[in-house]
Parts: C-alpha cells; sequence; structure tokens
C-alpha cells in the first residue's frame, strides 16, 4: 500500500497526451446557414454601395457625402475590428443606410444641366440598394420561417428581381373621360400651386439661413427646397410666367436672363 500511495518524484512530466489535451485551441463554432447567408447578402449589398460611393458626384457634394455613408455603414457592419463608430445590429444598419438612401435621393433633386445624367444613373443604383435592403430587412427578421427567402437573395436571379415592375392597365381609347374642368378653373388651380410654391420656396430658403441647424438639416432642406421650386415651376410656366417667371427664373433666380448681357464684348 505505501507503494501506491507515493507521490510522484519532482522530475516526473505529464505524458505526451495530456499535455496535448490541455494546450488543444478551442474549436471554433461553425455558423449557420442562416448567418452563411445574411453575411453573403450583406457582402452581396456593400458591393452595390461601394459603386455608388465611387459614383461621379463631384459637383453634387452633399450627394457624394450621402453616398460615401450608405457605403459606410455596410463597411462599419462586415468590419466591426475596424470602425471606430459604436456598433449596431443588422436590422438597425440596415434602417440607417435606407434613410442615407433617402438623404441621397434629396440631394439629387437639384441636379440640373450636365449633372443630370449622372443624378439619373444615380438614382438608379440608389433604388436598387433601397429595395434589396428592404427585402434583406424583411427576411432576417422574418427568420427562421424566411429562410427561403435569404437564400434567393444570394442568387443572381433574387438581385435582379428588383427591376420587375407590374405593369401599368392599359387604358382603353373609347373609354369616357373623366369630368374635365373649365380653361379658367384649371388657370385658378396653377395659381394656386405657384402662388403657395413661391411662398414654401422662400420660407425654406431662410430656414437655410438659420446656423443652428444641423448640416443634415440642411441637406433635407435644399432638397424639399429642390422639389418645391420644380412645382412651381411647372405650374408658372404653364400659365406664361405669370406668378414669378419661367422655369429659369424659378430655378436660377431673376437675374439669370440677364447675366452677362451688360458685360462688354
Amino acid at each position: 500500500m505505501s507503494e501506491i500511495m507515493t507521490p510522484p518524484k519532482a522530475e516526473a512530466k505529464r505524458s505526451p497526451a495530456r499535455q496535448q489535451a490541455k494546450h488543444r485551441d478551442p474549436v471554433p463554432t461553425r455558423p449557420t446557414e442562416a448567418e452563411r447567408l445574411q453575411t453573403e447578402a450583406l457582402q452581396i449589398l456593400h458591393y452595390i454601395c461601394t459603386e455608388l460611393s465611387q459614383a461621379e458626384l463631384r459637383d453634387m457634394p452633399h450627394a457624394q457625402a450621402e453616398a460615401i455613408e450608405c457605403d459606410t455603414v455596410l463597411f462599419n457592419l462586415l468590419n466591426p475590428e475596424e470602425s471606430d463608430s459604436p456598433q449596431m445590429g443588422t436590422l438597425a444598419s440596415l434602417v440607417m443606410l435606407r434613410q442615407c438612401v433617402q438623404n441621397t435621393f434629396a440631394c439629387l433633386e437639384a441636379a440640373s444641366g450636365p449633372t443630370v445624367p449622372v443624378a439619373a444613373a444615380t438614382a438608379a443604383l440608389l433604388e436598387h440598394i433601397d429595395q434589396y435592403a428592404e427585402r434583406l430587412h424583411s427576411a432576417i427578421s422574418g427568420l427562421p420561417a424566411s429562410l427561403e427567402d435569404l437564400r434567393t437573395l444570394t442568387t443572381f436571379a433574387g438581385i435582379k428581381t428588383f427591376r420587375d415592375r407590374p405593369t401599368p392597365p392599359i387604358r382603353r381609347v373609347d373609354q369616357a373621360p373623366p369630368p374635365g374642368k373649365t380653361h379658367a378653373q384649371q388657370r385658378r388651380v396653377l395659381e394656386f400651386v405657384a402662388q403657395h410654391a413661391g411662398t414654401v420656396n422662400e420660407l425654406l430658403m431662410q430656414m437655410q439661413a438659420d446656423s443652428k441647424i444641423s448640416h443634415d438639416s440642411q441637406v433635407l432642406l435644399g432638397g424639399a427646397q429642390a422639389i418645391t421650386q420644380y412645382i412651381g415651376a411647372a405650374a408658372d410656366d404653364a400659365l406664361g410666367g405669370d406668378i414669378i417667371g419661367d422655369f429659369e427664373r424659378w430655378t436660377y433666380g431673376p437675374n439669370f436672363a440677364d447675366a452677362g448681357k451688360g458685360a462688354s464684348a
């Protein structure tokens, strides 16, 4: 019995099997199919957002800044170890992304002249991003029942479905037209629209002059003003410019028509 209870000598070592068992690294947990598909879908969305951030928007700096912010939201979500921003969940990040998309849309409303083609191309990307992000948000929030939707979003066929649009009904030629307004009534409606659009436009200009308003609010106000100008210009132009003036006067100001005419040759 004394031999059995004798403690091991000081120089005794652990067996190789015990040493290996002690220092073995933990086996990493394999992601579930839903987690893997979610990551793939986010990477697809990030790729499209990167394309947006590289659009030629130098002449529209506010729109460019918002487009870059769209890409940043996805980058921070996919690379949390490289992000300095507070971490957000996937669903919250998708909501923020769609808000950035709407902000970019608002900035594009001010496009005119040479920037219109760039704005049109950028708007197509924004629409793609917004619809894909909306479908991805629904698929993730509906798990596990929506796993098949998530699978679809990681396929090419699933990505391109954003182009599908319901076909509008074709109006038959022989349909009776709805009761119309007289010419005088139509003119009063256009005058009403143009006058109130002019008032709203002036109010928005005064609000943008307030230094206490944040940059994000300035961007939204600028987009709202551009939309208001287009509405007022469309109505006033149909009236012959009797309220404020034609499209150019509404868009570029009262002195646009005479700009440069007084300069010597």
